[in-house]
């Protein structure tokens, strides 16, 4: 199973690579994990942690994976609201330990921006309401039969999304830096462990932080 599991994460991160990091680096590395792992611990709606470690791959100096403990099919609002903070929660941590930021969370940014233009054009979930926002396709007019014209949104409108986008990603970082500065203690030993062993998964990891609470009627288990 650690040959598959590694083999997995070879496909999605790349190969283990050894860099020349200072210690400042890879400490701040562990606190940028530490805070996606704790967000993701702590918010109700976020899927149960799985792994934490910051060995240096292709794409990343470290990663944090979640696996839902059940089968999911879709979202809700809060749970995407949720992953979006979770997403967020490497630069909280950044910022409430080293009052610094760095490029490592690039990726997080990147992801929880297309997430949250998603909620806003494609499910409706702003209080813009639930329109279809993004571009799309239409039968011409009589003019222009049997062909497809693309409809694009107003600039007004367009700059309507990007100021709910714009919300979505503040209360995610806003949540993240509230859950991280009430569980510093937690972030604190995840950090330790992490230096010291680099990778952390399911049983270890809870072991440091406890159950995590669900918004299902189904506890994790400690393996």
């Amino acid at each position: 199973m650690k040959d598959i599991r590694e083999a997995a994460t070879k496909v999605k991160l790349g190969p283990e690579k050894k860099r020349l990091q200072s210690k400042r680096e890879r400490e701040m590395t562990a606190y940028h994990e530490a805070g996606h792992a704790v967000g993701g611990h702590m918010l109700p709606g976020a899927d149960p942690i799985h792994t934490v470690s910051i060995v240096s791959r292709e794409l990343s100096l470290g990663h944090t994976e979640s696996r839902p403990s059940r089968d999911r099919y879709q979202y809700t609002m809060s749970e995407l609201k949720d992953r979006l903070a979770v997403m967020m929660g490497g630069r909280a941590a950044e910022k409430i330990i080293y009052n610094e930021l760095s490029g490592g969370a690039a990726s997080d940014i990147s992801g929880a921006t297309n997430l949250a233009r998603k909620m806003v054009v494609d499910l409706g979930m702003s209080k813009l309401g639930p329109l279809a926002l993004g571009s799309s396709w239409e039968a011409g007019g009589a003019m222009e039969r049997g062909f497809m014209r693309q409809v694009e949104v107003s600039d007004r409108m367009q700059s309507k999304v990007d100021d709910e986008i714009k919300l979505f990603i503040d209360e995610a970082y806003s949540r993240a830096e509230t859950v991280l500065k009430k569980n510093k203690t937690m972030m604190d030993k995840l950090v330790k462990k992490l230096l010291k062993v680099e990778t952390i998964e399911t049983g270890e990891f809870l072991k440091i932080v406890g159950l995590k609470k669900v918004t299902y009627d189904k506890k994790v288990s400690i393996s």
